[in-house]
């Protein structure tokens, strides 16, 4: 699909996901190493556990299909070797701190003097600008100052991270993939790249609309290992079983009140649930106890009885009620049983390459699946250097080709909406005129919740008209979920919807209504892209799957997003990221290893899988404009997300081992960990490299027997003496005044943000992550800002989540070019509602 585009990939860690999400979506990406190899050559884990540059289990996740070219750019010989490739690339990617590639004449402006349309793109801890854009920072402080941190793991120990696979940089460097496709685009029509700017703390605050709730006067959440917990009433959803652990939804309101009833059912069945829960009406339980209604007692009685019936079934009893019964329940998966599932067999994921000894290496396959994808080879990660004299440098990139085939800058593609006055900005452009990348791109919305929702929210932050189409009677589920502003559950409050609908158009269409099908067709006609995440199989029994689609429009996109994608033996299972994120793994390597799985805050996979989604439609664009059709889109939530354990995966399939819980323990930093600081739940996070061990033990005071000559291993053994004294040093001043003073001495450190500390940071403050924007319902409506930023054509936010049905008359005049009879028509058919 991107088979004419050439990526120069110089990150040196677990960011080199970003080149891997383009080569696996058809680029040609160039590793572009130093003569010893990029760092992840030299970290674990290794084959047999043999340190080998070239048999780094880390390194092979995240570097097949890519190729590798040397380039010593410590010297002018070796950076002038990188200006050659960068002269016929269309994209470089980089992970360097801030600054490094300015000061060795790499910078933006270096490369687009060689090379005009290159899109060049940072991820970096905290991002290129901004006032701690400078500090020291790695996963954990990444995810420390994302808010996301303080969220996960037990209420009375600290805020724990997700062990085993550092998931800030990867969430960033799926962020980056996704801007660069989108910045290509536009050089196509303009031809001229940017600088994209990707910070790992602001991709990791994606799924924490609850870190605004000290702006529109919520409740912000509180930790509690496996669930949630919320104005004081806890919600878990880790429960162990008869033989290991499960994740059960047991949630109120519209959306989960019917699984909950039937898990009730069950349990009275059985003789569990007495009369009392059995008469509980699961849709306004919540309402009730939060306003005062009734005690939250009956809150906990339930969970406390779903605990006791859970216990006495066993993991593949429960996953047979999921479906005979209907619930939203799954067991709770260990990395190595990921291996032998016969769900991902079915659907053809896995891409097995034998090592010398007989053994497998087993790697991701598919990110999505694609109606017309052809057979993917062997992975194959390229030896240091191995291409060294095998890269054509007189390429041309392609943006300066179709720029050329057209008649110049400008002549193809074109704005939807038209520039507003004095300045302002609007859909499709930004202050003064400038054309955003996406305008002039058409989405029809049927998806809902997180996934895809925020994905297309990427796009309409770029510029694409985007027209999401729900129903009165079946709204999204983000406009019942907490945060409201002011505690007001009104569907219009939510701030959740308003993160992930911000920029796009209503139109409240009743799909059961024979009257809409016309309606529905004439926006497939008008759409680029058509996004569903209905139950598999539902698009086509109600004759809106992809053959009738394609049949209306032969240029559509469709994209349908579930669980388990769209084929195989567990493909009807309905649910929640909550329970993906099980399927795939996470809960069990989260938390401390004395304790049960804490598992990371929220539907994690949901906070995944957008990065891929936004990546695989980009590539289906530039497919078309070649091929001139459409295609298809399956998507897997729990596949796209096996992509972020790739390096765990692998060590399971070749060395045979489980990554264990380890609290916020890592095998290359050490001290690594969460330290209290003044005051109540309050945070500071601490990685140290090597290098800056003896600057720590000086700034605390830790002499003890030579201290500051301890190498890792000593300091693994001595941990305890350490973080007590650490400990002590940080429980005597606040989060940000600690984590200020190790900055001074380059330590990676950062406070762990609550929410009230997401909305005070300087850095976040700077860079408008939070900001507030137009909204019908309350005038005006705090939302998240889009996670990247581009130089010359930077994301337009130019509206809040929309209200429902705000936007029929806009589309359907404007968009489908219906009269007023024709419109009257359909709201006497109570079609509108």
């Amino acid at each position: 699909m991107l088979q004419h585009y050439r990526v120069l990939d110089l990150c040196e860690g677990i960011s080199q996901f970003a080149g891997y999400l383009l080569a696996s979506l058809g680029a040609e990406v160039i590793a572009v190493e130093p003569p010893g190899g990029v760092r992840s050559r030299h970290l674990g884990p290794f084959v047999d556990d043999e340190p080998d540059p070239e048999r780094s289990l880390g390194h092979w996740a995240y570097n097949q299909g890519k190729q590798s070219d040397t380039a010593d750019l410590s010297t002018a010989e070796g950076r002038q070797r990188l200006l050659e490739l960068v002269r016929g690339a269309d994209a470089l990617i980089e992970d360097a701190p801030v600054g490094q590639m300015a000061a060795l004449g790499l910078g933006y402006d270096d490369l687009a003097a060689v090379n005009p349309a290159i899109v060049h793109a940072s991820v970096t801890p905290y991002g290129s600008t901004g006032p701690r854009s400078t500090w020291a920072g790695s996963d954990l402080t990444a995810v420390a100052g994302s808010g996301f941190l303080h969220s996960s793991g037990d209420k009375d120990r600290a805020p724990v991270r997700v062990s085993g696979v550092p998931q800030s940089f990867l969430q960033a460097a799926g962020d980056a993939a996704a801007a660069t496709l989108i910045a290509l685009r536009e050089a196509q029509r303009s031809g001229l790249g940017q600088h994209v700017d990707v910070s790992a703390m602001e991709s990791m605050t994606h799924g924490q609309p609850q870190n605004m709730s000290p702006r529109v006067n919520a409740n912000p959440i509180d930790r509690i290992a496996g669930g949630l917990s919320l104005g004081g009433i806890d919600i878990p959803m880790m429960f162990p079983c008869a033989d290991g652990n499960t994740i059960c939804v047991a949630l109120m309101g519209v959306a989960f009140a019917p699984f909950t009833r039937r898990l009730v059912e069950w349990e009275a069945e059985e003789g569990f649930a007495d009369e009392e829960l059995q008469a509980v009406d699961w849709e306004t339980i919540a309402v009730e106890v939060l306003s005062g209604q009734r005690s939250p007692e009956i809150i906990g009685k339930s969970f406390a009885t779903h605990a006791r019936f859970l216990a006495t079934k066993t993991a593949e009893e429960l996953w047979a009620a999921a479906f005979d019964r209907n619930l939203l329940i799954t067991p709770s998966a260990l990395v190595s049983d990921l291996l032998t599932n016969v769900h991902f067999a079915s659907r053809d994921f896995w891409r097995d390459s034998e090592l010398d000894d007989g053994r497998v290496a087993r790697f991701c396959g598919p990110l999505v699946h694609f109606s017309d994808e052809a057979p993917e080879r062997t992975p194959v990660v390229p030896r240091l250097g191995a291409h060294d004299d095998a890269i054509d440098s007189d390429r041309r990139p392609h943006a300066a080709t179709v720029v050329a085939a057209s008649g110049g800058p400008g002549a193809s593609g074109s704005a939807s909406g038209d520039a507003e006055p004095n300045g302002t900005v609007s859909e499709g452009r930004v202050s003064g005129g400038a054309v955003l990348p996406l305008a002039g791109l058409r989405v029809v919305e049927f998806s809902w919740v997180i996934a895809t929702p925020s994905a297309v929210r990427i796009l309409a932050d770029y510029g694409a008209t985007v027209v999401k189409v729900e129903t009165e009677g079946r709204p999204d589920t983000m406009r019942t979920v907490n945060p409201f502003v002011d505690e007001d559950p009104h569907p219009d409050n939510s701030v959740g919807y308003g993160v992930y609908n911000a920029g796009k158009r209503s139109l409240s269409l009743d799909l059961s209504k024979p009257e809409s099908r016309q309606v529905v067709e004439d926006l497939i006609r008008w759409a680029d892209i058509a996004t569903e995440s209905w139950a598999p199989g539902a698009a086509a029994r109600m004759g809106y799957g992809y053959e009738d689609l394609s049949a209306i429009n032969p240029r559509i996109i469709m994209l349908s997003s579930s669980l388990l994608g769209q084929s195989g033996p567990y493909s009807s299972l309905a649910g929640y990221g909550f329970m993906a994120a099980a399927i795939a793994g996470f809960y069990e390597i989260t938390g401390w290893p004395d304790r049960g799985p804490a598992g990371p805050y929220g539907p994690y996979t949901d906070f995944l899988a957008p990065r891929v989604i936004v990546a695989s439609l980009m590539a289906a664009l530039e497919r078309r404009d070649r091929a001139g059709d459409g295609c298809y889109i399956d998507v897997s939530q729990t596949e796209a997300a096996l992509h972020y354990l790739a390096p765990a995966i692998l060590d399971a399939s070749v060395n045979g081992r489980d990554p264990q819980r380890c609290g916020n323990e890592d095998p290359h930093m050490s001290p690594h960990g969460v330290y209290p600081s003044a005051g109540d739940d309050q945070w500071v996070a601490i990685a140290c490299t090597d290098d800056r061990w003896p600057a720590l033990a000086g700034a605390v005071g830790l002499d003890i027997d030579g201290a500051a000559g301890w190498d890792q291993a000593v300091r693994r053994e001595r941990a305890a003496v350490i973080d007590e004294v650490i400990s002590a040093w940080t429980s005597e001043c606040s989060n940000v005044e600690a984590a200020e003073a190790f900055q001074t001495h380059g330590i990676d450190a950062y406070p762990v943000n609550n929410a009230q500390g997401c909305c005070d940071d300087p850095q976040l403050t700077s860079r408008e992550h939070h900001i507030n924007v137009p909204q019908s319902h309350r005038g005006t409506m705090w939302t998240q800002n889009c996670r990247t930023r581009m130089s010359r054509t930077p994301p337009v936010v130019w509206r809040g989540g929309p209200c429902l049905g705000e936007d029929n008359f806009e589309v359907l005049t404007e968009f489908l070019g219906y009269d007023a009879d024709r419109i009257a028509d359909l709201a006497a058919a109570e079609v509108l509602g």
